[in-house]
């Protein structure tokens, strides 16, 4: 069968006595505050990325993400899978360590064990985040973390619009081994939509039909992780690391899926030639990833399991860095097999005492796509949706970085991407069963296309006077299908800007700006006693935030924002709008 066949388908740190250390943590925290304030605002598309990881120094409401090798800053990121479809929000708290430098003048800060954030915005919409860290003895760590946002009120006009997202993860980590540490946890994730893209004055609906059409929609996850790895940095030692995860993920429908995952690295490292400061490495990395989805309506099931095997030699001096490796891969699906051979090859060239950066590699693989990712992606699928393996037969990356400036980070890419499988979105065919019984209103299935992809990506971070702060990130990307018209709700081109700005050591202000553009979604429409398939431009993504924060003390601060000030009533998937301007407040605690 071909391999594209259309189916359906870390310690928190508290803020040292100098005033001018606050400044950094209020504008960390105010981007946090972003993050979580965003997801209630685009409530219709809200989804957990990932396991919850109580972390906050990272905000991609549009998926704008680092991909080069060791990237020293954040940019758009290009790369074809289904993930740039989505708004997407990524909590990330300060690191876990016991001491770190967090300041603009890298003064030492000294941790605390608590941080608690809460607040309300309009449409009764309150946000909670928790999070604790703390060593229970010398060697054993304790990580907690606790997270709800919620929006109780429907969008005017629309169907049943509220959604509800909780998270809980407790982990512990423990270097009482000699030789390696150990860490692990377990997690809970439940997101509750109920919205489906009704406009109730175009479509009038009883409460009958509702509960029919537009049901709520719940997604349950259970997970755990256990890792080891070796501490020994010295060569001519094997080096080890491994991992074990596992998740369960139910909805509300009783579709399920048990997928596993294990993970196993070795290194050897050793001085055979050069400057003894900079030995060759060895190494292998293994993978085997199992998942099995069950949709029990139609008790259909779907098993696959891929293996992986990637051998390497890596090298690098002051002037360069090399990595030199290829992947197999070795996938079943049900009864059907593929194997796949590809390049894993990446370096890069400095020059001007590090300041100048030039990069390339090539790759490729496949890589599994699970049930639990395509329902953060878009929780809006219909009851079983085809699974298959995402496979880029051919990667390129390229491009160069700079710090030329002190003041200034540039970096200039360019990507290509040639991928078998790629996962796109388009309304559930009612043409097929001619009823809305099994599935809702404007419920989306998979189709699987070749694509062509190149991107161009650009980024620029301007610091002056360290007060403020300015990121810039662009990204065109002409993605080309196969048998679509176009790749469906991809954006040709993207961007962010975010300025920061410190108006004093207890005032601080910060503005984000989004846009998307570009973006085709294929619509279906009933005629007569057929549905009709057809192509709609979507309206560009414009979003704009304003917020603040003032420092009460070294505990207590205040926020306030406002979220989507032009009102822009713009569609992420189709039928399915934001909400417009809204504001927020609440307060931070740090004990």
């Amino acid at each position: 069968m071909s391999p594209c066949v259309t189916r359906k388908g870390e310690r928190d740190v508290s803020p040292c006595s100098n005033t001018k250390t606050m400044k950094k943590i209020i504008a960390i925290l105010t981007l946090a505050l972003m993050s979580l304030t965003a997801f209630a605002q685009h409530d219709e598309q809200v989804t957990v990325e990932g396991k919850y990881r109580p972390k906050v120094n990272k905000v991609n409401k549009l998926q704008l993400q680092p991909e080069t090798p060791q990237p020293s800053y954040n940019y758009p990121n290009s790369e074809v899978n289904p993930i740039e479809a989505k708004q997407k929000f990524a909590l990330d708290l300060e690191k876990i360590a016991p001491t770190g430098f967090a300041a603009k003048k890298d003064q030492l800060v000294v941790p605390t064990n608590n941080f608690l954030m809460a607040g309300l915005g309009t449409r009764l919409s309150p946000i909670f985040l928790y999070k604790h860290n703390s060593m229970l003895t010398k060697t054993l760590g304790l990580g907690v973390g606790v997270k709800h946002n919620s929006s109780w009120l429907n969008i005017k006009d629309y169907a049943p619009s509220s959604f509800m997202n909780n998270a809980f993860d407790i982990s512990l980590s423990t270097s009482k081994f000699e030789g390696f540490q150990v860490d692990g946890g377990v997690y809970y994730k439940n997101d509750m939509y109920h919205y489906y893209g009704v406009n109730l004055v175009e479509t009038p609906l009883t409460d009958a039909q509702i509960e029919q059409y537009c049901p709520k929609q719940a997604y349950n996850t259970i997970g755990a992780h256990v890792g080891l790895a070796s501490t020994s940095t010295r060569l001519g030692e094997l080096s080890h690391s491994g991992s074990v995860d596992y998740h369960y993920t139910f909805d509300r429908f009783e579709d399920r899926e048990h997928v596993v995952e294990l993970n196993y690295g070795l290194g050897y490292t050793q001085n055979w030639w050069g400057n003894k400061s900079q030995p060759q490495k060895v190494g292998v990395d293994l993978g085997f990833q199992y998942a099995g989805f069950l949709s029990e309506p139609n008790h259909h099931a779907t098993h696959r399991t891929l293996f992986k095997v990637r051998p390497y030699f890596e090298m690098k001096d002051e002037f360069y860095r090399l990595h030199l490796g290829a992947g197999l891969d070795f996938g079943i699906i049900d009864e059907d097999k593929y194997i796949g051979v590809h390049p894993d090859l990446s370096g890069s060239l400095f020059v001007l005492n590090k300041k100048l950066e030039f990069y390339a590699g090539l790759n490729g693989g496949r890589k599994m796509l699970t049930f639990s990712q395509i329902a953060e992606e878009n929780p809006f699928m219909a009851r079983w949706t085809g699974l298959l393996f995402q496979n880029v037969k051919l990667g390129f990356e390229g491009g160069v970085r700079t710090n030329i400036v002190d003041m200034i980070d540039l970096h200039l890419g360019v990507r290509y991407r040639h991928t078998d499988c790629d996962p796109l979105f388009v309304p559930y065919d009612h043409n097929i069963n001619n009823t809305q019984s099994v599935n809702p209103f404007n419920t989306f299935m998979i189709v699987w296309d070749v694509t062509q992809t190149v991107s161009v990506l650009a980024d620029v971070r301007v610091k002056l006077r360290n007060s403020l702060t300015a990121d810039l990130g662009f990204a065109y990307n002409n993605c080309t299908p196969t048998t679509e018209e176009y790749a469906w709700y991809r954006p040709a081109t993207e961007g962010k800007l975010k300025l920061t700005y410190d108006l004093n050591d207890k005032l601080a202000f910060n503005t984000t700006l989004l846009y998307q553009g570009g973006r085709y979604a294929k619509t279906l429409e009933a005629d007569n006693y057929y549905y009709v398939y057809s192509t709609q431009k979507m309206k560009d993504v414009f979003d704009l935030s304003l917020g603040a924060d003032y420092k009460v003390n070294d505990q207590i601060s205040a926020f306030a924002l406002i979220d989507n000030v032009a009102c822009q009533k713009y569609q992420l998937y189709y039928n399915y709008p934001v909400t417009g301007i809204q504001f927020f407040a609440g307060v931070k605690l740090r004990f």
